[in-house]
């Protein structure tokens, strides 16, 4: 009995190892023979670019939003900065408006003195000539 029990499991053996490599023979033959270490090789590449993109973007993101010096903080900064520009040529332009009044003023002014002292010289000219 033990032969036999021996046979027959070494038969189950042996059918079994015929169709493992029956399974085997069938995906060889499926699969590409030097492409699929191709194709892997490419899908690696594939994750390390995708990895170096995923840095780039970090770098990016840091550029744009960082809290301290990002382009989004500078932008602001340029755009308070150009607005208080803004505002500051208003009141220069109206500041140099007042200027422009005050010096007409100053003219007007400065001319009727020169009037009132050549009057008042002339009269006083007037009164030692004519009492004299």
């Amino acid at each position: 009995m033990s032969n036999t029990t021996r046979s027959r499991g070494s038969q189950e053996v042996d059918s079994m190892m015929n169709d493992i490599l029956d399974a085997l023979d069938v995906i060889k033959s499926k699969l590409p023979n030097g492409e699929l270490k191709v194709i892997q090789d490419r899908i690696e590449n594939i994750e390390h670019a995708q990895g170096d993109m995923k840095e780039d973007l970090r770098n990016i993101r840091k550029q744009l939003l960082d809290p301290e010096d990002g382009i989004i903080v500078r932008v602001n900064k340029n755009t308070e900065f150009r607005k208080r520009k803004e505002e500051d040529a208003r009141d220069f332009a109206k500041i140099l408006e007042e200027h422009r009044e005050l010096i007409s003023w100053k003219s007007t002014v400065t001319k009727l003195l020169w009037i009132i002292v050549t009057a008042i010289v002339g009269i006083s000219v007037g009164i030692i000539f004519k009492t004299a």
